[in-house]
């Protein structure tokens, strides 16, 4: 159960009040990491904030040269394709005559009480050659790729000519290339999400602003299409968006969609600008230390396909700088789980999951970073593991076991996994409904606001975040 503080002195006022700072490098828990010299904490500051300017000054330079050229364009004739709203629409054809959309099937949906499925479909996916794809076997990257079919099921489909390179059949010896495009018609099963309502938070000509539930793609990504957030509003509201920020599939809260090409500008480029400050919640393990704390330490992509990343060294060249405050609300009457406020002041992949768990504190229900099968008692605090056992541990998830949590051990839960079971018209291996740790991550953007006061939006505090049952 949480401690009253919530309900005593409001969520607004605990997140508002003055209170003293801690700054810290590295994992804070302990006296003579908070005893650190003032002189070096000033040159972490002064480090980070240097890369930042970098940045910054980089998002602004692209803005002003964006501006530029549209005002050169303004009246010579593109054929770039755009729809109604302004936005460009991508090519899914090598003949630049006859670029088109992607081409939708019908679908049927269900709502299964806490579930929204979708029935299997036939799709014919489209897709151009990424960076990390060139001048490697199509083969090799299936299998590397996409985990929802086995490796003999994309050597017989390969074999058979059902994949194409530029609209031609390929074969197990077709190499990729820069700016080819990848086509191949599926019998698709996509994954079942939860059927909770997506929350409008304001909405104007321009722009759309939501509180998105967890567990749902925002855009179409992997195995999932229609089950997101951009189809969704599409289907049930007829809005054609596009995502001005970026929400993992399993964190809730705000959500910024533009409707228009003007709203894309206005708010993406404030985004990217750094103009905007964002305050999340978190439920994380144990009983997370008073005062401010701070994480200063590089993120990088560790492996693709599992989404799994962590801290690096300041010298490693795929490390992407990050850096997160944090500050304690209220603690669990047993101490076993705390809420936490998080401020990132960058926006890499998983940034507050990893920094959380990098001090040891990580989100109590994430199935990527808290689950002590995947990472051992530790949790990875300190971002000290076997990573090879991890990364095998990880990708049996979903496979032959379900995702596992601290908070929802995998033996005491039911979730996504092999059931054994073909689909009668593909042979495809079928997969069991989500559970817990497949449906909800305790992790909420819960307010975004501009540094200079022009916009602020919030959502409503989540129930794990307010309820004291809990």
């Amino acid at each position: 159960m949480l401690r009253s503080v919530i309900e005593r002195i409001g969520i607004n006022r605990v997140f508002n009040r003055l209170r003293t700072k801690t700054t810290v490098r590295s994992v804070a828990t302990t006296d003579a990491n908070r005893k650190r010299s003032l002189e070096e904490v000033d040159q972490t500051r002064s480090e980070f904030d240097k890369k930042l300017e970098q940045e910054v000054k980089r998002a602004k330079k692209v803005q002003e040269d964006k501006v530029e050229r549209r005002k050169k364009q303004k009246n010579i004739k593109s054929d770039k394709v755009r729809d109604e709203a302004g936005f460009k629409l991508r090519a899914v054809s090598t003949n630049k005559k006859a670029k088109s959309r992607q081409e939708e099937p019908n679908y049927e949906i269900e709502i299964d009480g806490p579930l929204r499925k979708i029935k299997p479909y036939y799709f014919t996916y489209k897709t151009f050659c990424k960076l990390r794809w060139r001048d490697r076997p199509l083969y090799e990257v299936f299998v590397s790729e996409f985990r929802d079919r086995t490796a003999e099921y994309y050597k017989k489909t390969i074999k058979s000519g059902a994949v194409f390179l530029n609209e031609k059949p390929a074969d197990l010896e077709s190499i990729i290339r820069n700016g080819d495009m990848i086509t191949h018609k599926v019998h698709r099963h996509e994954p079942p999400v939860t059927s909770k309502p997506v929350e409008i938070v304001f909405e104007d000509e321009d722009i759309l602003v939501i509180s998105k539930p967890s567990g749902i793609p925002v855009h179409p990504t992997g195995r999932y299409r229609f089950n997101t957030i951009t189809k969704m509003l599409q289907r049930e509201r007829g809005y054609v968006v596009h995502p001005c920020n970026r929400l993992d599939r399993m964190t809730s809260g705000l959500m910024f969609l533009a409707k228009t090409s003007k709203g894309a500008d206005q708010i993406g480029d404030q985004m990217k600008a750094r103009e905007v400050t964002k305050e999340y919640l978190a439920r994380v393990v144990h009983k997370f230390p008073e005062g401010e704390i701070v994480v200063d330490r590089p993120l990088k992509l560790l492996e693709p396909r599992l989404t799994l990343n962590t801290v690096c060294d300041d010298n490693d060249p795929e490390g992407k700088h990050a850096k997160t405050i944090f500050e304690r609300v209220a603690v669990s009457e047993d101490g076993k789980t705390s809420i936490v406020r998080c401020k990132p002041l960058t926006g890499r992949s998983h940034q507050i999951r990893v920094h959380l768990q990098y001090l040891g504190y990580p989100i109590s229900n994430d199935p990527i970073y808290s689950s002590p099968d995947i990472w051992g008692q530790s949790l990875g605090k300190g971002g000290h593991a076997d990573f090879k056992e991890v990364i095998k541990r990880l990708d049996n998830v979903g496979k032959n076991a379900p995702a596992s949590s601290w908070d929802h051990p995998a033996p005491y839960n039911k979730g996504t996994m092999l059931t054994g079971e073909l689909c009668p018209q593909c042979e495809t291996e079928l997969y069991s409904d989500p559970g817990p740790n497949d449906l909800e991550l305790y992790l909420h953007a819960f307010k975004y606001e501009t540094k200079d006061g022009e916009w602020s939006y919030k959502t409503n505090i989540p129930a794990w975040a307010s309820n004291t049952n809990n």
